[in-house]
């Protein structure tokens, strides 16, 4: 890989990330930034507590498609336990890896 960037043991094919907008990086936002040269893109910021509850309206922000693969996540929360869990639930399911 010459021309791309590589974050723990994820490698992309490019250095550009596109970098997340509240109300902004949904799905369809992310195929363009991928299909326009992005090396990897962001999610929207994802309450760990609002996973934790169960909130039908937090969930819909972690759908993705395999187009705008390679997707990361951004968990934010101030309880350990409760961020610990969703990290470990979201990567149990298998829709996002730690690195």
């Amino acid at each position: 890989m010459s021309n791309g960037l590589k974050i723990g043991s994820l490698e992309l094919d490019s250095k550009v990330l596109a970098a997340p907008m509240a109300g902004v990086s949904d799905s369809s936002f992310r195929i363009l930034c991928r299909e326009f040269g992005a090396g990897a893109v962001f999610t929207e910021m994802i309450s760990a507590k609002a996973l934790y509850y169960k909130n039908e309206n937090t969930k819909d922000l972690l759908h993705k498609t395999p187009e705008e693969e390679p997707v990361i996540l951004q968990l934010f929360g101030h309880e350990p336990d409760i961020m610990a869990r969703a990290a470990e639930e979201l990567t149990r399911e298998g829709r996002f890896a730690m690195l």
